[in-house]
């Protein structure tokens, strides 16, 4: 089964950190751009594939790439200047991208096939 979330990548002052906002909880962090992109795939993936096992609803991708951006502007809006007095002088995100990314992810057998 493939599914298409929205993650927001973010440049941090020290790593690069990713999340999807319509997966909650999926969030990964990575030292370069490349391992980022390879290890919020993965985060998905696990992420996607445990719900499935665990027999509990997938979250519908169902943002768009705008209403992301509108939904992380949000969550940026909340914190406040005590928040983010440990960045000192930098912003908390130096750069943040929003792209689609597309997830393959197995379907478990249905238990009775399982047990047999």
């Amino acid at each position: 089964m493939k599914l298409t979330y929205v993650v927001v990548f973010e440049r941090l002052p020290n790593n690069y950190g990713a999340y999807a906002p319509d997966v909650p909880g999926c969030v990964s962090v990575g030292d370069t751009w490349d391992e980022m992109q390879a290890m919020i795939r993965e985060a998905l993936t696990y992420h996607i594939e445990d719900l499935l096992e665990q027999g509990e609803p997938l979250p519908e991708p169902k943002r768009t790439i705008e209403e992301a951006i509108a939904y992380h502007s949000d969550a940026l809006a909340e914190y406040d200047e005590h928040d983010l007095a440990e960045y000192g002088d930098d912003p908390p995100t130096l750069s943040t991208r929003f792209e689609l990314v597309e997830v393959e992810v197995e379907v478990p057998a249905p238990r009775a096939a399982r047990a047999g």
